[in-house]
């Protein structure tokens, strides 16, 4: 190389370094205004007792921060044998044979690990870094989470990104909490238990890997009192599969400190006020499994009665008396009541039952999740969905989870009536020793007046028609973190088949304004006014405002209609959004109108429409089928303009099939003036 050439790569190198920088300046900024936005909007949402207790908390973290990070500062475990959980075994046992589990187990055999349709580097939990770089690997970018060497409360979680960006920064922390929710371990518990020792060497080899790059507090994997907890509930049935004394007496006295470690942890920083979601339920469920695992134990006893009386309380707060979860999300609900549901079985195997009360109400919340099901056991895409999961066959994803745990309830209450029309075989299955048999749905209307849902099973046409009404609020507490801005919107299946579908949940923390997008009312199978959104979302999980619908008339009969009405639009534009769904000779009737207004307004009725379906337009009304023909066609509003922007179309609308991904779906936007008479908008079902 001469010394021109020399002298120009190294000018490139010196202006490729300082861009790098630029970027990196831009995106740290960017990342800072982020925080502040999320800092204000969650602010907006505490009241003064909250603000109090967030300073404290606050102090508290700092504190934990400066403690040591290592085991070597924690006393040794107890070495003694483990308590045991021979029902827990029983069912564990008899899921080994189940295809999921079968599956799962090849994959980690194979030391293939495949989390949100992306793929992990295939970890040596037994090599010199003990799997390190298979703990804290981010898939998104391919940089590494921190470790042990920052304090778990000095890890940003918030600052990531949807992709690279140049900055260093991961993607969105779901992805390196997944993994180390160390579900992997269910399939291998339910091989040990089976009789399979190999398993159980893996789930030890795995265990002891985690343990040994992630002591207590340091690193992304200590941050989360619900990622300890699925931990814990992961622990616990490697502990049922391997007996009292399946593991050697000094992976006893570790898995004990593990244990303990987490629940100092969980127990210190408790979900309170507007953050007492589905994260004190899990708290909750935690301390209980900590109880029952240190059972002897110094603190085991007080941890399990916190634990108890967390599940017993937050159960009937949180799913309301009708059934319908506060959180608004279907597949939220399902989780927190397979939390509350094996923390029942937990504590009456152990022979100290929870409250019958909590059994009552997780049936009535079985009774609308199975109202909220079509007759392949589908549920539409209402309000957030993680793909969080309790108990996991493993690697793989969970599309009927809700009926998996409506039967799981049903099994629970000895209520087979509950069970639901179809489902996915599973481990929780036995363990909750669900029903056998399928129960067809019936045809009629159910409305959930409490938590503002109606949901209707009809046969139309030949047709099995599954439409789902909401006239409900937007979210549990202030705060309503897993709410979407669906107020007066409406879902649809036709015989199984998704027609109007949800925006879904694509990221959290790194979905920046896409986030906001697919959670306001745009997104969503509503009505707009002049083009906004009837709730303001400020940051991922926070509103600036927010519209709460409610039910104001019902009429029964062949010839139902139900009607809901919501304020959102009433600051902005002095009007009240009111719909009426019912039942008409076709199929359904949607009428819109705004009251309280001086004269009409620009309105657009949106639909978001499956993308597997043929879509077409003539004479403005929309054509929707499939191989079995037509399934439904949709007739706009007198005067209205139609628009339909196929799923392959430039400015196709996005959704989100699953988290972390995006594909486009048809949009159909009916447009035009709407003042306080009724606009029509009719969905007439195809003859099969």
């Amino acid at each position: 190389m001469d010394q021109a050439d020399s002298a120009s790569r190294t000018t490139e190198t010196r202006a490729s370094a300082q861009g790098h920088a630029a970027r990196a300046s831009r995106s740290a900024g960017g990342a800072r205004l982020a925080r502040l936005a999320w800092y204000l909007g969650r602010l907006r949402s505490m009241g003064p007792a909250e603000i109090v207790h967030r300073v404290g908390e606050a102090a508290r973290r700092r504190a934990w921060a400066r403690r040591p990070i290592g085991w070597e500062t924690r006393a040794p475990g107890d070495p003694a044998p483990l308590p045991d959980f021979p029902e827990l075994r029983r069912a564990l046992a008899e899921s080994a044979g189940l295809p999921g589990v079968r599956r799962s187990l090849s994959a980690i055999e194979a030391g293939r690990f495949h989390y949100f349709g992306r793929d992990w580097p295939a970890p040596d939990f037994t090599g010199p870094d003990a799997g390190a770089g298979f703990w804290f690997h981010d898939p998104v970018t391919g940089v590494a989470w921190p470790g042990a060497g920052v304090p778990a409360h000095r890890v940003d979680v918030r600052a990531t990104v949807e992709a690279p960006d140049g900055s260093g920064r991961p993607g969105d922390v779901k992805f390196v909490w997944e993994p180390a929710r160390l579900q992997m371990l269910h399939p291998l518990a339910a091989a040990c238990a089976a009789g399979d020792a190999r398993a159980g060497e893996a789930a030890r080899a795995i265990v002891t890997s985690f343990s040994r790059v992630n002591p207590p507090y340091g690193g992304v994997h200590w941050f989360s009192g619900i990622e300890m907890t699925l931990r814990l509930v992961s622990l616990l049935l490697v502990a049922a599969a391997s007996g009292p004394e399946g593991l050697p007496p000094e992976e006893r006295a570790a898995f004990r400190r593990l244990v303990a470690a987490h629940a100092e942890a969980i127990a210190a920083f408790p979900s309170l006020h507007s953050s007492a979601n589905n994260h004190r339920i899990a708290e909750g469920l935690g301390l209980l499994v900590s109880g029952l695992l240190l059972e002897g134990a110094a603190e085991a006893a007080s941890w399990e009665a916190e634990g108890r009386a967390i599940l017993e309380g937050e159960g009937e707060r949180q799913i309301l008396p009708d059934g319908v979860g506060a959180e608004q999300s279907l597949t939220y609900q399902a989780w927190t009541m397979e939390m509350l549901g094996l923390g029942f079985v937990l504590a009456r195997d152990a022979g100290r039952p929870l409250a019958p009360a909590l059994l009552a109400r997780l049936a009535a919340g079985a009774g609308f999740l199975r109202a909220m099901l079509d007759g392949a056991g589908r549920n539409p895409a209402i309000g957030d969905d993680d793909e969080g999961r309790i108990l996991s066959d493993g690697l793989g994803r969970e599309p009927r989870y809700v009926a998996s745990v409506t039967a799981a309830i049903a099994g629970l209450a000895g209520r087979p009536d509950l069970a639901p029309p179809a489902r996915d075989p599973h481990p929780r299955d036995a363990v909750f020793g669900a029903p056998p048999d399928p129960s067809p749905v019936a045809e009629g209307r159910q409305t959930f007046r409490q938590g503002g849902y109606t949901a209707v099973h009809a046969r139309i046409a030949g047709r099995a028609c599954h439409l789902v009404f909401d006239h409900g609020p937007i979210g549990y507490l202030t705060l309503a973190a897993h709410g979407h801005a669906d107020a007066l919107g409406i879902w649809l299946s036709i015989d199984g088949r998704p027609v109007l579908i949800d925006a879904g949940t694509h990221l959290y923390h790194a979905g920046g304004a896409g986030r906001v997008a697919m959670r306001e009312s745009l997104a969503h199978n509503t009505l707009s006014v002049a083009g906004a959104s009837h709730s303001l979302a400020s940051a991922g999980f926070h509103w600036a405002s927010r519209a709460d619908a409610r039910l104001v008339a019902e009429t029964e009969g062949e010839a139902w209609s139900v009607t809901g009405a919501h304020e959102g639009y009433a600051r902005r534009f002095g009007v009240a959004h009111r719909r009426r769904v019912a039942r008409d000779p076709t199929g359904f009737l949607i009428a819109d109108r705004l009251d309280g207004g001086r004269g009409g307004l620009p309105v657009e009725i949106r639909f978001l429409v499956h993308p597997d379906l043929a879509a077409s337009l003539q004479d403005g009304v929309l054509a929707l089928g499939d191989a079995s023909g037509l399934l439904c066609q949709i007739v706009p509003p007198s005067g209205f303009e139609t628009r339909l922007t196929a799923a392959t179309a430039p400015g196709a609308a996005v959704y989100a099939p699953r988290f972390g991904h995006l594909a486009t779906a048809h949009s159909l936007v009916l447009s035009g003036t709407l003042g306080a008479a009724d606009a029509h908008t009719r969905i007439s079902i195809g003859a099969s």
